[in-house]
């Protein structure tokens, strides 16, 4: 049933029964029994001259009231009253009606006001139980007519539309009605709308046999009686917390509109409350009870039998959605991660019942929400919601094909899922290092997956400030305190409302390729730290046992012992040797076994101009200190090189660079395999010098070992994302379709073994193996394995003829790099 606002008031009667009292003062004070006289007499006195004296006696008397009344008079000005002129205005007749009229009018006057209370007696003896009364108000667009009725509304074939309509029970006065009916508790208006446009459901259809109540536009209810303001107020104090009803103690033109969803999804607590209520006031209620349910019952039960199977139709679409619990919305995308929630704070509005579809002109039905935003600061904000387009207009359909719809008909899997997320964001808040295990592109880079990400929305901002004019005036609001904002644990006052209508994104920074993207909390996961990765380390002993105590100890560490303050308190570690000799792998291991983020830095990234060296480094040590991440700066030969007379351009980039390791406190890795052109002014400031030597056999033959026990593994859960690839062997993951024949390459370990490759060659060499395997589609075995590394050798003979027989390492050696 659509309803439409039409105009009101109802027609109002010419008096009320106040005014008919104020006539009764007039009547008794301003003309007196003279006045009767007038009609046959009309040389009588006017009535509103004094009445005269009739014995001397009483003028005597009246002598010093009258010196008293002119004394008062001669201290105020005068004042002079039309009387006449106010009885017309009072009788509503014109100033121009003569005597007659204004007595007739009168005394019509004085009978409304004596059958009044005769009724309002009559009714106080007689009134029976409170009941409602329906009344009907009709408006017809063509002859601009309108009225309230008793009766329903039939149909006549006139009009524009053959849909004219027409009732016999008028009523002339609705105050006098009610006087003379003081057991209507509360009243039912219909209106209803005759020879329109195409607003009219009628015009839109056939013209013979319109149903009256395809012109019904728009039904409410006006509480008339105390009693029923009393109980509806007394109920809703208990069965109506925390969701939208009307205000019930408001005078009679306060309407409760149809459907009346409010007593709808509250019918449990409304019996529970009602049983409650004093007896003398319940039977009003139950009154109000007795019409809602006799209107909908029928409405009602088609709607909980469609709920309870999880379905609905457009046309019961407002029954759905229920003021402060939760819905989500999935118009960005079907994906659970991607799930928006809100908190409805009003009833449905712009539904369209037709069975036929909305024009592409009409919008959709829409809601009011609230919502919260971040940043850095938590604000909750309103907006309006879009529902969207039915999947059906006429058949039923499951909730959840909504694009908007109640959480409650989600699955258990999904609310479990928002809820983690909105723990997962309130983690982040401030400042936390992450594991994001979905793929986000952006303009630069492809997609992004398994990479791990620092979270901090402050930085953020910080770097990337807003222009003026775009941040609204609510940004920067903080509307749950810092007492909550400083607790570890999600804090037990901020419910469901509050974690799933959190954003569904964050920015994060990307370490690897150092910039900021927009993710998706969805994907969060706590960084699960590969301890495994430093024991793994092919090196001596002696030097993974010295690593770790001077990291572990720093980590612990509070202060230095150097005397300025913020000066000298970092940690600078060099590793120098060859490529492929575990280098980076030790600094990414560090990073494991410190639990703290590596923030990898090349040349390329710096630049090799002095100034905008000394600006990203900044950049970099800040966020370094502010993150507390281990800062690893590889191949790092050209900020070190010796300083020379021949080169000023080096010398300040030396110099630079040397002044931001001064001041930085925090953990520095310097990787180089060119230690033999240093500065001398570097060596006192590093704490921790290593040397990788080139890998040995058995070297060699352990690494092979770990890269096969990698292939045996099942894939872990999170990566270690690397530039390297040793933590997580990425090259060696084999297709598990096809398996691997890891048995065969422990056969040949010692063959493998030979050959003298680095590191990163072996990790290479496995990848490239396990390509040509699933070309071939074959499992990866030895054989996979010796056929790249037969390819291998030629261009390695290639290389050593082509440098006269000397290795990479006796030419640096001989040039004085290593």
């Amino acid at each position: 049933m659509s309803h439409q606002s039409g105009p009101w008031p109802p027609a109002m009667p010419l008096r009320t029964h106040g005014q008919a009292q104020n006539l009764a003062y007039y009547t008794q004070n301003a003309i007196g029994d003279s006045q009767i006289g007038a009609r046959a007499n009309p040389n009588a006195v006017n009535p509103c001259d004094p009445a005269p004296s009739s014995t001397r006696e009483s003028e005597d008397e009246a002598e010093p009231n009258r010196l008293h009344q002119e004394s008062r008079i001669r201290h105020r000005p005068p004042m002079m009253v039309d009387w006449r002129r106010e009885l017309c205005r009072f009788l509503e007749t014109p100033n121009e009606s003569t005597d007659d009229d204004i007595l007739e009018k009168l005394e019509e006057t004085s009978k409304l006001l004596r059958e009044a209370e005769h009724l309002k007696l009559l009714a106080f003896a007689q009134q029976g139980p409170p009941k409602f009364q329906v009344i009907n108000r009709i408006e017809c667009h063509n002859f601009d007519e309108h009225g309230i009725y008793l009766d329903m509304p039939w149909v006549v074939e006139s009009g524009p539309y053959q849909a004219h309509l027409r009732c016999s029970s008028l009523i002339p006065n609705l105050d006098l009605h009610l006087e003379r009916n003081k057991d209507v508790t509360c009243i039912v208006y219909r209106n209803f709308a005759c020879c329109g446009t195409s607003s009219s459901r009628a015009s839109r259809s056939q013209t013979y046999g319109v149903d009256p109540s395809s012109l019904l536009v728009e039904e409410y209810v006006c509480i008339v009686s105390d009693e029923l303001k009393t109980a509806l107020t007394q109920l809703a104090e208990v069965a109506l917390q925390g969701i939208p009803h009307p205000d019930f103690m408001g005078d009679e033109s306060q309407r409760i509109p149809y459907p009346y969803l409010w007593w709808f999804h509250r019918r449990p607590n409304i019996e529970l409350s009602k049983s409650q209520l004093d007896p003398t006031i319940q039977q009003h209620v139950e009154v109000f009870q007795g019409y809602v349910e006799d209107c909908l019952g029928d409405t009602w039960a088609a709607v909980d039998a469609l709920l309870a199977n999880g379905k609905i139709t457009a046309q019961y679409m407002d029954y759905l959605f229920v003021p402060n619990e939760i819905v989500l919305s999935r118009s960005n995308s079907s994906s659970v991660a991607q799930l928006e929630a809100f908190t409805p704070t009003d009833w449905l509005e712009g539904l369209n019942t037709d069975s036929q579809p909305a024009p592409s002109t009409q919008l959709y039905p829409s809601i009011s929400v609230n919502h919260w935003v971040f940043d850095g600061n938590f604000q909750q904000e309103s907006t309006i919601l879009m529902i969207g387009q039915p999947p059906s207009m006429t058949e039923e359909f499951p909730i959840d094909q909504l694009l908007v719809y109640p959480m409650k008909y989600a699955t258990h899997e999904v609310a479990a899922a928002l809820r983690e997320r909105g723990k997962m964001f309130w983690k982040c808040r401030h400042r936390n290092f992450i594991y994001f295990s979905g793929a986000v592109k952006d303009s630069i880079y492809n997609a992004h997956a398994g990479s791990r990400f620092i979270i901090d929305t402050a930085t953020h901002r910080l770097l990337h400030p807003p222009a003026q004019g775009l941040v609204p005036p609510s940004r920067y609001r903080d509307d749950i305190g810092p007492q909550l904002m400083a607790q570890d644990d999600p804090p037990s006052e901020l419910n469901d409302t509050f974690y799933m209508c959190l954003p569904t994104t964050m920015y994060g920074f990307h370490m690897l390729k150092k910039t900021w993207l927009t993710l998706s909390v969805g994907y969060f996961q706590d960084v699960i730290w590969n301890k495994e990765a430093f024991d793994l380390l092919v090196i001596d002993d002696i030097t993974k046992e010295l690593v770790e105590a001077v990291v572990t100890n720093h980590v612990h560490a509070e202060k230095n012992a150097d005397v300025i303050h913020g000066k000298g308190n970092g940690l600078l570690i060099l590793l120098h040797g060859g490529p492929g000799t575990g280098k980076t792998l030790t600094a990414e291991s560090v990073a494991e076994i410190a639990k703290k983020p590596l923030y990898r830095v090349t040349c390329g990234d710096i630049g090799t101009k002095a100034e905008a060296v000394e600006e990203y480094l900044q950049v970099v040590f800040l966020l370094g200190k502010k993150w507390g991440c281990i800062v690893l700066l590889d191949e790092a030969d050209v900020f070190l090189e010796q300083r020379s007379l021949h080169s000023l351009d080096r010398n300040a980039l030396v110099s630079v660079f040397l002044r931001a390791l001064e001041y930085y406190d925090g953990i520095l890795i310097l990787t180089s395999n060119r230690v033999g052109t240093f500065d001398e002014a570097f060596m006192s400031r590093i704490q921790l010098n290593l040397r990788y030597k080139n890998l040995v056999q058995d070297q060699r033959r352990q690494i092979w070992e770990n890269f096969i026990n990698r292939l045996e593994k099942p894939e872990p859960e999170q990566n270690a994302e690397t530039d390297t690839g040793c933590l997580v062997a990425d090259g060696p993951q084999p297709n598990t379709n096809l398996g691997v024949d890891t048995q065969s390459m422990r056969d040949q370990l010692d063959k493998l073994a030979e050959p003298p490759l680095n590191g990163r060659e072996i990790r290479n060499l496995i990848s490239t193996a396990r390509q040509l395997a699933m070309f071939r589609k074959k499992k990866m075995g030895y054989e996979h394995l010796k056929a790249v590394m037969m390819e291998g050798d030629k261009f390695n003979a290639y290389l050593k003829d082509l440098r006269k027989g000397f290795s990479a390492d006796e030419i640096k050696n001989h040039r004085g790099d290593r």
